[in-house]
């Protein structure tokens, strides 16, 4: 059985990361939101699972890309979060944060297309898109 399981969460800047964060551990959207929020931990005996849970921000803004590939490599779940309003935030996942998760590759480790699962919508309605899935 697994001791901990750290999460990563990462995308373009403004995409609702840091949000979503926070919003969990204060159960409500901050009305101001830090470029970065601090690794979080979720203690075993409040998860159904009874395992910690590290919840780890990414910003690009203050860390470097060698302290990315260190946080992907030391991640056991890596969420890709896009701003579904935003063509550009969701092309990235495609040209940049697949390929960076996959060392290079749009395909996972074990030839598995890997393909992202978080999407944040920052006010307005977002334009219709299918639901994200993996193959």
């Amino acid at each position: 059985m697994r001791r901990d399981v750290r999460i990563l969460l990462l995308g373009e800047a403004q995409v609702g990361k840091t949000s979503l964060i926070l919003s969990l551990v204060g159960e409500e959207f901050p009305e101001e939101v830090p470029p970065r929020a601090e690794e979080i931990t979720i203690p075993a005996d409040v998860t159904p699972e009874k395992v910690p849970t590290h919840i780890v921000d990414y910003s690009e803004a203050e860390q470097t890309d060698e302290e990315l590939r260190e946080e992907i490599h030391k991640a056991n779940v890596v969420c890709v979060v896009y701003d579904v309003s935003e063509e550009a935030t969701i092309e990235k996942i495609r040209t940049k944060w697949i390929p960076l998760v996959n060392g290079g590759t749009t395909r996972g480790p074990s030839g598995q297309q890997v393909r992202p699962a978080v999407g944040e919508l920052h006010g307005g309605r977002a334009p219709h898109h299918e639901p994200v899935s993996r193959d």
